[in-house]
């Protein structure tokens, strides 16, 4: 009895101690750093995201954002602000919704 319950304490620090070590999953602004395509409004756009800013690379314009939380960005378009929620299905694609809008993004490599 007393053997099994060592065993059993040992065994569960071993699993804490891997689970420590694992790397932190990506946080949403960390994820959607780089290049985006989508179709807007009919036309091929692909955004280039950093970490505060968003450049459509077809118009060579670029534009501010920031995080309001954890899920939402705050973009200023030429005075327009938007809050978007932003959700990624996958680290390839990026789902984001504003005004009951949504558009789907996919990574470009």
């Amino acid at each position: 009895m007393h053997g099994s319950r060592i065993a059993f304490v040992l065994l569960v620090s071993i699993i804490l101690a891997a689970c420590a070590s694992a790397p932190p999953a990506p946080t949403k602004a960390e994820m959607i750093i780089g290049a985006w395509s989508a179709e807007i409004q009919g036309q091929s756009m692909t955004l280039e995201y950093g970490e505060s800013e968003v450049t459509v690379r077809e118009f060579g314009m670029s534009f501010p954002y920031e995080w309001v939380d954890a899920d939402n960005i705050r973009l200023n378009a030429m005075g327009q602000e938007v809050v978007s929620r932003v959700e990624f299905d996958s680290p390839e694609q990026m789902r984001q919704s504003a005004d009951g809008q949504e558009q789907i993004f996919q990574r470009v490599q």
